[in-house]
């Protein structure tokens, strides 16, 4: 995979990694619907400042965004087990995962309107992103931020039984290059079409697919 991977589309429906066909649901027509998520220098001044070593890599979170992101790494396994499923819908693929990643330096660019879908496609492709630790518990990185010049880092993971730890990973650049690319190759869909809530997806995957 690489920055060449384009996404292929036709009559509502495009195409995800894996081969899958899948068929969008439109939202209403708007005028401005795409969005920048490239990678580009933060210029807001809250992760790039000028004359000062330490640079801010952590985005603030909202009340509601840390209630998603609990929500969110406490069933990861479950969105992992059932990930042949998500693959086949497309409002489940496009759920949308309140957790903000960042980089001192460019901030969140790039990381912008993560997916459920762009999470477990990383997850696969990724060896980092999934692995086993030292005391052979499989676990999921969940939550990037650290400085991609000198690689330091303060990702978190998290574990079958929804326990996070910060998990810095080494070499860091292949952890949030390969998420950027996942993510922005769906940029141009995630304005387009319908998509679940989480809370939706897990009823649907806890009820209708148990």
């Amino acid at each position: 995979m690489n920055n060449t991977d384009t996404i292929l589309r036709e009559n509502n429906r495009f195409q995800i990694l894996n081969e899958n066909w899948l068929d969008g649901y439109p939202l209403p027509a708007k005028e401005e619907s795409a969005f920048d998520n490239s990678l580009q220098l933060d210029r807001t001044g809250e992760y790039l400042v000028v004359g000062k070593e330490k640079k801010n890599a952590t985005p603030k979170s909202s009340e509601e965004d840390k209630e998603g992101e609990k929500l969110f790494r406490t069933n990861a396994f479950l969105f992992w087990e059932k990930k042949d499923l998500i693959y086949s819908d497309c409002r489940m693929f496009l759920a949308r995962v309140p957790v903000q990643n960042g980089l001192a330096y460019s901030g969140t660019s790039g990381f912008q309107w993560p997916t459920l879908g762009v999470y477990l496609e990383w997850w696969e492709r990724c060896e980092q992103a999934h692995f086993t630790d030292s005391d052979g518990m499989e676990r999921l990185i969940w939550f990037i931020s650290g400085s991609p010049l000198s690689g330091s880092n303060a990702c978190a993971s998290v574990d079958k039984d929804g326990n996070s730890k910060t998990t810095p990973v080494s070499p860091f650049r292949s952890v949030w290059k390969s998420f950027v690319i996942v993510n922005t190759r769906y940029d141009e869909i995630k304005p387009l079409y319908e998509a679940y809530t989480l809370e939706e997806v897990i009823d649907l995957l806890t009820t209708e697919h148990s």
